[in-house]
């Protein structure tokens, strides 16, 4: 077909490519980290329908020098280009095509000069924010506020969520790396995204995911930091604009989610990624809600699918040894949050009401039922 990606696209040797690419940033990118440092740094299986709750995937290199990596629960393995193809969906072509794009190769040009890399030994992820993460949220969220972000605030808004609340929470525009120029390790800028920085309980910033637009054309729907520059809390904590409500804490899956909770009053939190949900976050929502007060409780608003079912299965049990037993709910019609309060306008009364029914502290589980 004339004049298509694949006519101007040039046949790259693979070896040129996998040497300008650096598998644990790209890993970094496409997989969630433990953030552990040295030779014993794992991250979790970037394959969809695996739960690989306890971080599998480790780097290692093969006879030829190639970087490779292995999932030793799942049996999953490859090297950066089946990395790109098992998560993006991508055939190898375009998945060596991206790549390529990705080191700066560009057709008809000299190769780019080959970067030494970091080896699973010497990844260091740090353990506070590079002030890097903030003079990118500052910049996407200037962007936001002129024609350039345009496309950006009617995407937001399109999804219920009101001016007050992206200015307080710093939600921003990524216009995309060709035209906003970014440090490695940021989020890459495949497309326009809109930015949601995280904040921790006391409103510092302390993380960001960039949610792309058009995520088939992206490859992906979130883009990360690098773990080296900034660690992932897992947990989001949403800034409300509003009066808060007499409720328990709303624990949304993702920022949006989140987002949308804060701006109808209720106190919430988002979980960050499918494999969030271990020890670690367990301890995090325990500590967040004894400082709240006692007899405070917890609500777990889950999607109406798989992963939604592992965050209640997985969390529930933990929150409850650690003292706080949660209650879990799921929104009507196979909705998530944010697709449930653009459908029903009174749908913040109706989730009140059903918290407030569950008991004082907010136990039970329930499906909450449409209006008829």
């Amino acid at each position: 077909m004339a004049g298509s990606t694949y006519d101007r696209r040039r046949t790259w040797r693979i070896d040129d490519v996998l040497d300008r690419t650096d598998l644990s940033v790209l890993l970094d990118e496409l997989a969630t980290s433990t953030n552990r440092t040295g030779s014993g740094r794992r991250w979790h299986c970037p394959l969809p329908d695996h739960d690989d709750h306890r971080a599998s995937v480790t780097m290692y290199r093969d006879r030829r020098g190639h970087e490779r990596w292995r999932c030793w629960s799942g049996g999953h393995r490859g090297d950066a280009v089946d990395l790109v193809m098992t998560v993006m969906g991508r055939e190898r072509a375009d998945a060596v095509d991206w790549l390529a794009g990705r080191a700066g190769m560009t057709p008809d040009a000299p190769l780019p000069a080959v970067r030494k890399k970091r080896t699973p030994r010497q990844a260091t992820p740090a353990i506070v924010m590079d002030p890097a993460v903030a003079n990118y949220v500052d910049a996407c969220r200037r962007v936001i506020a002129t024609r350039g972000g345009r496309q950006v605030r009617e995407w937001l808004r399109g999804r219920g969520l009101t001016d007050e609340t992206i200015t307080a929470n710093r939600i921003g525009a990524d216009p995309g790396r060709s035209l906003m120029r970014r440090q490695r390790g940021l989020p890459f800028g495949a497309g326009t995204a809109a930015t949601f920085p995280i904040f921790d309980p006391n409103g510092n910033l302390a993380y960001v995911q960039s949610r792309y637009l058009d995520a088939d054309a992206a490859g992906r729907k979130y883009d990360n930091p690098a773990a080296s520059l900034a660690p992932n809390p897992r947990l989001g904590f949403a800034v409300s604009t509003v009066e808060l409500r007499d409720a328990p804490l709303l624990l949304c899956e993702g920022m949006p989610d989140a987002l949308t909770a804060a701006q109808a009053g209720f106190q919430s939190v988002g979980l960050l990624g499918a494999h969030a949900p271990d020890e670690a976050v367990a301890a995090r929502l325990a500590n967040h809600l004894d400082g709240m007060g006692t007899g405070h409780g917890i609500v777990l608003v889950t999607d109406p699918d798989p992963a939604g079912r592992r965050v209640a299965e997985t969390l529930g049990p933990l929150l409850t040894g650690l003292g706080h037993e949660p209650a879990v709910v799921t929104p009507p019609d196979d909705l998530d949050l944010n697709e449930w309060s653009r459908s029903d306008p009174d749908w913040s009364e109706r989730l009140h009401d059903q918290i407030k029914g569950l008991d004082p502290a907010g136990r039970g589980s329930e499906e909450l039922q449409p209006e008829r």
